[in-house]
């Protein structure tokens, strides 16, 4: 019978994956369905979570940041000026996908945590200082409940690695640190959530509002780059091919090719997941 459980769960996850892979925005007729006797924890979901999104930084970071900017595109942090036609920062980035997130009802936190930000805002204080600090140690995530927000949380390391990340924290006037090199640990993505299990289609539906999060984000990137005198051209091509940006929808695919294979395994092989009888248990 275990067996059997175990089997019924992995062919579920296949099925959320799949369907993940082929719905970017969460498909409202799944929320109504009747849900699965298994949950997960909440850890498993930051990690599915934290896997997509570090596809997403690592594509845009390396992809479009800096083969763009040889190729002559422009990147700054004051893109919103209306004096200045520049595409978004990688921290920037990600700061926007956190915000169209907050305005999703799926009740999921995401931002940019360091102990040497440029942006003051930015800098972790109490327990996420120290839990990054444990996390620098031991270069790997970190997952915790945070008391005074009533939130469980999760850290995972964000590492410079691209030379865009360095020469920007090291040469920008208010960086507090100006020694980084490539590999160092720069941050920490912070994931929030209020509850301690998910089922498959709250997954499901915390995974498709970060894909709508990270397409409103390059959404903006196309909006600016593409008001520019001398625009590139969108399509199916990469700024790695010459003057070119990826349309939405042919970089959301790439990110989606290297993720969901990732994101599969992951699941499959969790040992995290846990039944109603074990939940209420738990909870209890």
């Amino acid at each position: 019978m275990l067996m059997r459980n175990k089997l019924f769960t992995i062919i579920c996850l296949c099925l959320v994956v799949l369907s993940i892979y082929l719905f970017v925005t969460a498909p409202v007729e799944l929320q109504a369905e009747a849900e699965p006797s298994e949950v997960f924890s909440v850890e498993l979901a930051f990690q599915v979570l934290q896997l997509e999104n570090s596809y997403a930084r690592e594509i845009y970071t390396k992809e479009i940041v800096g083969t763009g900017n040889k190729q002559g595109m422009k990147f700054n942090e004051h893109w919103k000026n209306a004096d200045l036609v520049a595409g978004l920062l990688p921290a920037q980035f990600l700061r926007e996908t956190s915000r169209s997130l907050e305005q999703n009802p799926v009740l999921l936190g995401l931002f940019l945590g360091s102990d040497f930000a440029i942006n003051s805002a930015n800098n972790f204080e109490g327990d996420f200082l120290a839990v990054f600090e444990q996390l620098k140690e031991q270069l790997s995530p970190m997952f915790f409940y945070v008391e005074d927000a009533q939130r469980y949380a999760y850290l995972a390391p964000d590492v410079a690695i691209a030379d865009p990340c360095v020469v920007c924290h090291n040469e920008h006037k208010d960086s507090p640190k100006t020694d980084w090199v490539l590999n160092d640990v720069m941050g920490a993505a912070t994931w929030t959530y209020p509850k301690q299990h998910v089922t498959h289609t709250e997954l499901l539906t915390m995974l498709a509002a970060l894909r709508k999060g990270v397409s409103d984000a390059y959404q903006m990137v196309l909006d600016e780059l593409l008001a520019q005198e001398n625009p590139p051209v969108v399509g199916n091509k990469w700024p790695r091919e010459g003057y070119y940006l990826p349309s939405l929808d042919e970089f959301n695919r790439e990110i989606h090719l290297q993720s969901s294979a990732h994101i599969l395994k992951l699941l499959m092989s969790a040992d995290i997941l846990i039944t109603d009888k074990v939940k209420d248990n738990i909870d209890d």
